[in-house]
């Protein structure tokens, strides 16, 4: 129960997080003749990527053998057989697979070997994001064949996250992967640190704080506030277009300057009026901002790092740049969802 428990978070984390529209699948190879509660065996031969298609998209579970892998490099791949490879570029696992399961992550009761997730380049964007704040850069082969050497049998045999264009087989032959979708496939322990991250990400969104002022580089201090920006506790603060601003200057655990979140408070004629507005904002505004209500006021914030704000904190003008993107693109979001007026307010 408490792995079931841990797969069913990762699931649950990393689709609201990335958005996802289809199901996370884990992937297990069995080696004896246990039968796994609520799996089906294909009533005809089917190819893994089509199965795991309908695994994350439909929410079917599979547990099969040979006699029902359809296409060949599949089988070498998962270990059902020894064949000549077709060519260079496949990664076989060793002869010892009797069946493979292919299930939606959360209904898993056993740690699955590999877990997949299908994605848009965006998502896979975000997720190397989450991946990459453990220091590491994503980095991965593709050659537009043989999918499932990629996305499996990578991860599976080096213990590396995979990601796959997919090929001719999973889009047309098999299977009906969509032109704008990718598979990335990763072991268990890669996906509880994706996991862990996103929550680390999810707590530091709803907790404004940042570094002391006073602790900032002097002349970092003297671009904010030739800009406008007054020097508070642990942030900037001003007006911009109307507005009032804070500005928060992030640390990591190295003490080096990690990010910066920009908030945007505005005030509603009602609680109730904050409410819905914060609700549809959540709906419409990007991933990447944060919503919360707070009485008659709604805290939108934005967190990133200086490159994806593309800006230089030692260069003031570029910080204004950023702030005033911010709000106007607030502003926009407010007006389309009937809460604001053409100047943003309230």
């Amino acid at each position: 129960m408490k792995k079931q428990t841990a797969l069913k978070n990762i699931e649950e984390r990393l689709g609201s997080y990335l958005g996802l529209k289809h199901r996370l699948v884990g992937v297990k190879l069995i080696n004896n003749n246990e039968d796994v509660k609520g799996s089906v065996q294909p009533r005809m031969p089917m190819a893994f990527c089509q199965m795991l298609r309908q695994a994350s998209a439909k929410g079917d579970l599979f547990q099969y053998g040979l006699d029902h892998e359809k296409c060949l490099t599949a089988q070498r791949v998962l270990g059902f057989r020894d064949l000549e490879p077709a060519g260079t570029g496949e990664q076989p696992l060793p002869l010892e697979t009797e069946r493979v399961l292919v299930s939606p992550l959360s209904e898993l009761h056993q740690e699955p070997d590999v877990i997949l997730v299908v994605l848009t380049p965006r998502q896979m964007m975000d997720l190397t994001l989450v991946l990459r704040e453990g220091g590491k850069p994503l980095l991965a082969e593709f050659s537009g064949e043989r999918a499932c050497t990629e996305f499996f049998a990578k991860p599976y045999l080096e213990h590396k996250p995979g990601v796959s264009l997919l090929c001719r087989g999973a889009r047309e032959i098999y299977s009906d992967f969509r032109d704008d979708e990718i598979v990335f496939g990763a072991p268990f322990e890669v996906y509880v640190r994706a996991a862990e991250t996103i929550e680390r990400i999810d707590k530091m969104r709803g907790a404004l704080c940042g570094c002391r002022a006073s602790d900032l580089p002097t002349q970092i201090v003297n671009e904010f506030e030739k800009i406008g920006l007054s020097k508070g506790t642990d942030y900037f603060f001003g007006k911009t277009r109307g507005h009032n601003m804070r500005v928060y200057l992030n640390k990591d655990l190295n003490g080096m300057l990690k990010s910066v979140t920009m908030h945007l408070p505005v005030k509603m004629a009602s609680e109730e009026d904050a409410g819905d507005s914060a609700a549809r904002l959540k709906q419409s505004l990007p991933r990447t901002y944060s919503v919360n209500k707070r009485g008659y006021w709604v805290d939108i914030t934005i967190r990133a790092s200086e490159g994806e704000l593309g800006i230089d904190l030692f260069d003031g003008l570029s910080v204004k740049a950023a702030i005033e993107r911010f709000v106007e693109n607030v502003t926009r979001y407010l007006v389309d969802t009937g809460r604001a007026g053409p100047n943003g307010e309230g």
